[in-house]
Formats: structure tokens, sequence, C-alpha cells
């Protein structure tokens, strides 16, 4: 078969779009480092071991914000928020310094990708995540990983992103470019196009 990833609009989702100081005004999260999960924190997506992780964290500034579930666990470092509107996740990205993806290797992430790590693509954001399913394939070069389910370990991932903001700045910039080139509706439609016509010529062997 032919295999398509989830794809973005990048030209919706565009960092250059967003103003990501009236987000964090409306959180009251100004002067700190964003760290954000987005999406329903389920068992298995590992948002646990992300807020476990922030006991660890060094950076005293350091902020986790989960966009996705009502929770009662906002706290010191750590708030929810209830799920945002599709319309309003570039804005949320926007306020991001670091998007975490902890996907743990159970039974439902290996055959699963998530969407949410093309997202933070597209709004060209530093990335963290694991080395599951089609993950690492998706982000090639530009992200960073951890052991699934290993606390320390993304604890000191978030901290080393956060230290080397010029690198992280970086890879970010690299996530939006290969976005751009891979993961874009443009390129979905070239994809598609290519199939059609590999169809009409009967070389799929269907």
């Amino acid at each position: 078969g032919e295999l398509l990833y989830h794809c973005r609009d990048t030209a919706i989702l565009d960092p250059d779009k967003y103003a990501p100081a009236k987000i964090r005004k409306k959180l009251g999260l100004e002067n700190k480092k964003i760290i954000m999960f987005l999406g329903t924190p389920r068992g298995h997506k590992g948002v646990d071991d992300l807020i476990a992780s922030m006991t660890h964290v060094r950076a005293s500034d350091a902020h986790l914000l989960v966009v996705g579930g009502d929770d009662d666990r906002s706290g010191n470092r750590i708030t929810f928020v209830p799920k945002a509107p599709f319309a309003e996740l570039g804005e949320y990205l926007s306020a991001a310094d670091l998007v975490v993806v902890p996907q743990r290797r159970t039974s439902d992430t290996v055959g699963q990708m998530p969407a949410k790590i093309f997202d933070a693509m597209a709004m060209g954001k530093p990335i963290i995540s694991t080395p599951v399913s089609d993950i690492p394939e998706v982000l090639g070069d530009c992200g960073y990983f951890f052991e699934p389910g290993n606390v320390r370990q993304l604890a000191e991932t978030i901290d080393y992103v956060l230290e080397h903001e010029d690198e992280s700045r970086l890879k970010g910039r690299e996530a939006r470019e290969r976005c751009k080139r891979l993961y874009d509706f443009a390129s979905l439609e070239n994809q598609l196009l290519a199939l059609v016509k590999k169809i009409e010529r009967g070389s799929l062997g269907i």
C-alpha cells in the first residue's frame, strides 16, 4: 500500500500570524517558560510521566501547560485548561516554548501517529517525544527524544532544551520547514494525484 501521513495547512498554522504575549497574559504565564502538552490527556499518551517530570526539572521558571482536559491538579508549576476549539490551536501553540509528546510504548501507541506532532512542527516549536511508532521518521533530526516512561530523562531533556535556546529555536525552524515540505496540504494533494495517476495506469496491482 501507500502511506499518507496527517497533513496540516502551514499557511494557517504559521507562527508569524500569532501574538504569543496575548495568550500568555490571558493565562497569567507572562514570565514563564511554557512546556505544553496539547491533546486529550489519556494514559497511553504519557501525560502522567510529563507531570511527574516537573518535580525534577531544574529551571525555576518552567511551567507545564496542559491544553485539552479538565483536571484539578493545577498548581504552582502546572496549569490545566479545557479542550480548545481547533480554531484556537495556533494561538495556544504560539505561547509554548516547548511542546512535549510523551507517548508511552503500549499496544495503543505502536500503531498510532500523534497528530499533535504535525501541529507543533507547523508552528515551528521545539519538540520532545519518544521513539515510538513513526515519530522518529516524521521528526527526523528536528526533535529531541527520551525513552518512554523515563521521567528523569524527560526532565533532563526539558532542561537541556530550555538551556540551549539557540539550538532549540533552530530545531523548531527546521521542523516547520520539514512540515511545509512533507506534511503540508499541498504535499498530500500531490501524493493523492500521483496515486490517482498510478491507478489510471493500472500500476498499483489492484
